[in-house]
C-alpha cells in the first residue's frame, strides 16, 4: 500500500502515563477541538484518534495492586499507594523495557500500519511517556526497507510527530534512544516539533517543577549530516499551569494547535 494524499488526515494520539483505565481516556477528542478551532472555513478532511495502552500497565500492576490491599488497612492508604503504583509503574514498564513495552510497541505499530494500509496520511501527537514509545516505533519504522524511502512520502506510515511534555531527553531513558535513523540521501524531511513548559516536572526530571535553563531535544538529535532527513524543533510554551498541572495542560494550548495546524496543512 501507499499513501493516498486525497484521503483524510488522520491525527493518531498516543497518551502518557495515566491513572485508571483505557475508557477513561480522550485526548484525541481534546485535539481534534484544538484543530477545528485553527482550521476556520478551511474544508479540510481529517479524523483522529487514540491509541489506548494503559489497561495493558494495569495487567502487569496486577499483583502489586492486589498486594497493596492485603497489606495496607486505611481505604485513603490504599488509594495513594494504589496511584502511585499506577503511576510510578508505567514509567518502570517503559525505562526497563518489560515484556509489557514490546507489547505496547507492538500494538501502536500495528495501529500506524493499519492506517497506512488505508492509504490515510498519518500524523502523531505523543504526550508524555506516549513518546517513548512513539519515538521508538518510528525509528523502528524507518530502519524497514518498505517504508520511508526519503523521495517518496507516499512510502511514510507516518508524515509528522509532535511530541508534547516529553521525558526522552532525560538520562534515564537513553538506552537505545541515542540517535534518530537517517533518511537517507534527498530532500525530503521527516518532522519533530516538541513542546515543552518550563515548569512541567516530568519533562526537567524535577518533582517540583524547577525551571529549566536550556534542555531541548533538538540539540540532543540534530546531525549536521544532509543524510539524516529530520528537522527537529524546540517549542517551549507557557501553558499557564506549574507543576503536574502544567504536565497535563499542553491539549488547548494555541501554540500546540498553531503547530499541529502548519502540520498538516502543508
Amino acid at each position: 500500500m501507499a499513501v493516498d494524499p486525497t484521503k483524510p488526515r488522520t491525527v493518531l494520539v498516543i497518551h502518557g502515563v495515566h491513572t485508571g483505565g483505557n475508557a477513561d481516556l480522550n485526548q484525541h477528542q481534546l485535539i481534534q477541538q484544538l484543530l477545528e478551532s485553527r482550521l476556520g472555513n478551511m474544508p479540510l478532511k481529517f479524523t483522529t484518534d487514540l491509541f489506548r495502552y494503559e489497561d495493558l500497565n494495569d495487567q502487569a500492576q496486577s499483583k502489586y495492586q492486589k498486594l497493596v490491599k492485603l497489606i495496607v488497612a486505611n481505604p485513603v492508604g490504599q488509594a495513594l499507594a494504589s496511584t502511585a503504583i499506577d503511576l510510578i509503574g508505567d514509567v518502570v514498564t517503559a525505562r526497563l523495557d518489560t515484556s509489557t513495552a514490546a507489547k505496547i510497541r507492538q500494538g501502536f505499530k500495528e495501529k500506524i500500519l493499519e492506517i497506512f494500509n488505508a492509504g490515510n496520511p498519518c500524523y502523531v501527537v505523543a504526550h508524555s511517556l506516549g513518546s517513548i514509545y512513539a519515538f521508538d516505533v518510528i525509528n523502528d519504522l524507518m530502519a524497514e526497507e518498505a517504508f520511508f524511502e526519503r523521495q517518496s512520502r507516499r512510502t511514510w506510515p507516518v508524515q509528522g510527530l509532535i511530541t508534547l511534555g516529553s521525558p526522552i531527553g532525560l538520562s534515564m531513558f537513553n538506552k537505545g534512544r541515542k540517535t534518530v535513523h537517517a533518511l537517507g540521501e534527498g530532500d525530503k524531511m521527516f518532522r519533530w516539533v516538541n513542546y515543552w513548559d518550563r515548569t512541567d516536572p516530568l519533562v526537567s526530571g524535577k518533582m517540583f517543577g524547577q525551571n529549566l535553563t536550556g534542555y531541548e531535544i533538538a540539540e540532543k538529535y540534530r546531525s549536521p549530516s544532509p543524510k539524516q532527513g529530520w528537522v527537529i524543533r524546540d517549542r517551549p510554551v507557557d501553558t499557564g499551569k506549574v507543576w503536574l498541572l502544567a504536565h497535563v495542560a499542553y491539549w488547548d494550548n494555541p501554540m500546540v494547535g498553531d503547530g499541529l495546524f502548519d502540520m498538516v496543512t502543508n
